[in-house]
């Protein structure tokens, strides 16, 4: 019982370390995503802390597989290079020992893994898409930095204002260039906001006292225009909410049963894939069990590069038998199933190969 603990200990000191840099790394991502969004204007800026908050629940469901992975594998090298492996099977402490430890750390989890996946992860996705489409839908300016040329969206142009208003309803001293149709004009106004036209639901700029230049100097269609306000659409209608993404509906909306053969495969592929991440935590512990075990002269970095390409071909695997299965190519009982067989398959191949054939050979021989 020592000997569990002690192992256990080591692996979840290891994942503390490894899942706070995946962590790290992703967030840093993901933020610079939104950022980059509100800088072109498609979300506004007091919903990125919220989005933020919200994805991170969606990041950790990824990345919680790949860090305990990874955190077994470094774990278990580096009692192996410290010959602490070594001593424990003196001792009479033998692989199945260690196996048992590290699949109580992965049991665990895989049940959080398990939450995530089906519960927290997509209510973080339905609430994500509602703030995004509620962002959509304000009328204040949105990712406007005041002294700088910035393109308008859907690439229709350049705007350029002097100043904005503390409550970012209002822009000042503002320069427009943008294409109408075949025509480019050039507007300069004292003043302008963004509106939504309730009727159609298109997003427009409103200036307001200024003047408006289009066509080319010294054409003979080129004209100047004074007005008192002028409208500019810079965004079309955005698709309602309609509908939720599969990744965003409540795991019991995927099992109910559904009348459209297609939609009925994508919603029996999308249970099965957030089941097949908490599965994902028990075979990948499975496989760094045997893929750790190395010598004095052997790197461990060379057993951590092998264990990432051996997640790639996983994950590739995974991801062309939910293909598969979307497409009605294989059937529900065998959907991913058979991937996760495999590699507990080539995992138990790869534990006999170090310790159990000999073992049973010298048997045999008796």
């Amino acid at each position: 019982m020592i000997i569990t603990r002690y192992l256990m200990k080591e692996v979840l000191h290891t994942l503390g370390g490894v899942a706070l840099v995946l962590l790290l790394i992703a967030l840093s991502a993901q933020l610079v995503g939104l950022f980059s969004k509100v800088a072109a204007g498609t979300i506004h800026v007091n919903t990125v802390i919220k989005l933020f908050g919200l994805y991170n629940l969606t990041i950790i469901s990824f990345i919680l597989p790949l860090a305990l992975y990874l955190a077994i594998l470094l774990a278990l090298s580096r009692l192996y290079q410290d010959s602490e492996m070594a001593a424990l099977a003196a001792s009479g402490v033998g692989p199945a020992r260690i196996v048992r430890a590290v699949m109580l750390v992965a049991v665990v989890f895989a049940m959080i893994q398990a939450v995530f996946a089906l519960y927290l992860a997509p209510w973080a996705y339905e609430r994500g898409d509602y703030l995004r489409l509620q962002s959509q839908q304000m009328t204040d300016i949105q990712g406007v930095i005041p002294g700088r040329f910035q393109e308008l969206p859907q690439g229709k142009g350049v705007i350029y204002i002097e100043t904005i208003s503390k409550d970012l309803s209002q822009i000042n001293n503002i320069f427009v260039q943008y294409q109408d149709g075949p025509r480019s004009s050039r507007i300069i106004a004292e003043r302008g906001y963004m509106e939504r036209d309730a009727a159609t639901g298109d997003r427009f700029l409103i200036l307001e006292n200024g003047h408006r230049y289009e066509g080319q100097p010294g054409d003979e269609d080129y004209t100047i225009l004074d007005f008192k306000r002028h409208g500019i659409r810079v965004e079309e209608k955005q698709a309602e909410l309609k509908a939720l993404r599969r990744k965003a509906m409540p795991t019991k909306v995927l099992l109910e049963p559904h009348h459209h053969p297609p939609e009925q495969w994508h919603r029996i592929t999308e249970f099965q894939w957030r089941i097949s991440s908490a599965i994902s935590c028990l075979v990948l512990a499975l496989i760094a069990v045997p893929l750790s075990r190395s010598s004095h002269r052997q790197s461990r970095y060379t057993r951590l590069a092998i264990a990432v390409v051996l997640y790639i071909v996983l994950t590739n695997a995974l991801t062309m038998a939910r293909s598969w299965l979307q497409e009605g190519q294989v059937p529900p009982w065998l959907g991913l199933w058979w991937v996760h067989i495999l590699a507990v398959l080539f995992a138990i191949v790869l534990i006999l190969r170090q310790t159990g054939f000999r073992h049973l050979l010298q048997r045999g021989v008796k």
